[in-house]
């Protein structure tokens, strides 16, 4: 978290005071983690939004920018607000969670940075109060304050703020968030409404598939790392804790041509099935909006639906996967989130091994090492692309959560 004083001119400010004075209306909110937005005493400042084709505002807009080292393209329109006597916004995160994050986050992402500028001071209250900092930032005209709303995938709940209510004067304020991805506010609608109601088919050709080389490719090289969504993160990690003591063996056929050395182990979800579904259904979207967006011109319009989902596997010390595609006929699109691993190996003179990549045969021919961490996602067309892990396994146990869909 930073401040930065004058980081505004007192006649920019008052420019921007005056573009708020002619268009501001009144505030909404998210709601507590659902996808409604609505007028709510939880908020009852009022609100306009400030139009990048205005040079004052463009040159703002790049100056954050500028200053955070991000994107221009990942930042929202930026927010003007007006806060009269009496009004407040009570604790709040500016992260999107649960229902909401379905919402406005499918094509854009979560918002990763927040920085706000005070226009003016002189009034009596209306200071930002970040009570897990226990810091209340006193308003003076032209100063910034920035924080971070998740970093490496995680949310922050540190940074909760409110607006604390104003006894006199006005107070205005004009405010910057920033997105995991490029901006895309009528994207993050789509993708939520498509994800709402599939797609009608007048007359579906259902694909079947008997060898790999019959499957589409739809991406440029077969994989992509990506953050897991956090909602469906924060279900898959209080799963576990749920589940993490209770493995079991793992059986299906073929095993030992597939897993070798120290083997691997099972933790089910077959007693969670609303879970196992509701996992499957909140990622269907990431994965449709991955090969759309990288799709080849051979298929415009490509259907998948949840197939398959494995649970947790868990491997164990000495493990190796031998190179092999997933199943033709139902694993087409696949994720491999990883959940835990603990690299510790028992060594005096190393105590932890070294990580495990996974090896993908990219649609270039190349082999490629993939290093992730827990919360990652690894993407793939995995009855398309050799995969495996050819290094034994060093460490005491390494956890992924599967998740597969097939073409329709």
């Amino acid at each position: 978290m930073h401040q930065y004083k004058n980081f505004l001119t007192p006649i920019e400010c008052q420019e921007l005071i005056q573009m708020i004075d002619a268009n501001h209306t009144r505030s909404s909110v998210v709601e507590g983690g659902t996808d409604r937005t609505a007028i709510s005493n939880y908020r009852t400042s009022s609100t306009c939004n400030l139009n990048t084709s205005n040079d004052t505002v463009n040159n703002i807009h790049k100056r954050i920018a500028g200053l955070l080292n991000l994107d221009i393209k990942k930042g929202e329109a930026m927010q003007g607000q007006l806060y009269e006597v009496g009004q407040y916004f009570k604790p709040h995160n500016d992260f999107f969670a649960g229902d909401a994050y379905q919402k406005h986050c499918l094509a854009s992402g979560n918002r990763t940075h927040t920085f706000m500028i005070y226009l003016n001071d002189g009034f009596k209250g209306g200071g930002t109060n970040f009570p897990n900092q226990n810091m209340v930032v006193v308003p003076e005209t032209g100063k910034a304050v920035t924080w971070e709303n998740i970093k490496d995938g995680k949310v922050l709940e540190e940074y909760m703020h409110e607006g604390i209510a104003l006894e006199e004067g006005k107070k205005y304020i004009i405010t910057a968030w920033w997105r995991e991805n490029d901006w895309d506010g009528a994207g993050d609608e789509k993708l939520y409404q498509d994800s709402l109601q599939p797609k009608v088919i007048d007359s579906p050709t259902i694909k079947t598939f008997t060898h790999k080389d019959q499957i589409p490719k739809f991406t440029k090289n077969g994989f992509e790392v990506i953050k897991c969504p956090q909602p469906t993160w924060n279900i898959i990690k209080d799963a576990y804790e749920i589940l993490k003591d209770k493995v079991t063996p793992e059986n299906f056929p073929g095993k030992e041509n597939v897993i070798q050395g120290g083997g691997s182990e099972l933790l089910s979800f077959d007693n969670v099935p609303s879970i196992r579904t509701l996992i499957h259904e909140q990622l269907l979207p990431v994965h449709r909006n991955w090969i759309a967006n990288e799709m080849h011109d051979a298929m415009k319009d490509p259907l998948i639906e949840p197939s398959f989902v494995y649970g947790i596997r868990s491997y164990n010390r000495g493990a190796t996967l031998s190179s092999h595609v997933d199943r033709v006929e139902t694993h087409h699109i696949s994720s491999i989130i990883i959940v835990d691993k603990d690299l510790a190996c028992g060594c005096q003179n190393k105590p932890e091994a070294d990580d495990w990549p996974l090896d993908v045969q990219g649609h270039d021919g190349e082999w490629y090492k993939i290093y992730a961490e827990p919360g990652d996602m690894i993407m793939y067309e995995s009855a398309v692309c050799e995969h495996a892990r050819f290094e034994p396994f060093g460490g005491t146990f390494f956890r992924n959560f599967y998740v597969h869909y097939k073409l329709i």
